[in-house]
């Protein structure tokens, strides 16, 4: 009979293979995952304005009386670049500046790593809806998100019926 030799541990050069594979993984997960955080921030803001168009439209809905009404109202003050924007959302709110605020107004911001931007018949900052569900006055228009290097950019949509939606923009 003769004996056998049982294998116990790894080899040298299995050990430099694993190694090398582990760094090269660490040496590339932080580029991945930057690109991803930026794409979440950018989609995060987008619907969180989406989200808060349609609570401005339903209370509009469900509270005003005549179809001229518009009690409950979006601002993006002083302009779109300050990263913020207010939200009307009680019938006795209404804002005048961020320094003249009265009842249940809602103050979003958001990183200074994001551009806000609002297509020319919405540059006045205020969104607003009648009773029916429709923006008040012009209509349709945009709100463009992105990053500060324009890389990841996202819309949100306001149709003239009052839809609201997301749209990527691809670069």
């Amino acid at each position: 009979m003769y004996s056998t030799r049982h294998r116990k541990g790894f080899t040298l050069i299995e050990l430099i293979i694993v190694i090398a594979i582990i760094v090269i993984i660490s040496a590339t997960a932080p580029m991945l995952s930057s690109g991803v955080i930026v794409e979440r921030q950018v989609y995060n803001a987008a619907t969180q304005i989406q989200q808060d168009l349609l609570l401005v439209q339903n209370l509009a809905i469900t509270h005003s009386s005549d179809s001229s009404s518009g009690r409950f109202e979006i601002y993006f003050y002083p302009d779109p670049d300050s990263n913020c924007y207010y939200v009307e959302e009680s019938e006795d709110a209404k804002f005048v500046s961020p320094s003249n605020i009265t009842g249940k107004v809602i103050t979003r911001q958001f990183s200074s790593a994001l551009k806000f931007s609002l297509s020319s018949n919405l540059s006045g900052g205020k969104i607003n809806f009648n009773n029916f569900g429709n923006p008040n006055p012009s209509g349709e228009g945009t709100i463009t998100i992105s990053n500060t290097s324009e890389s990841k950019v996202v819309t949100v949509t306001i149709s003239t019926i009052g839809r609201v939606k997301i749209d990527w923009i691809t670069k």
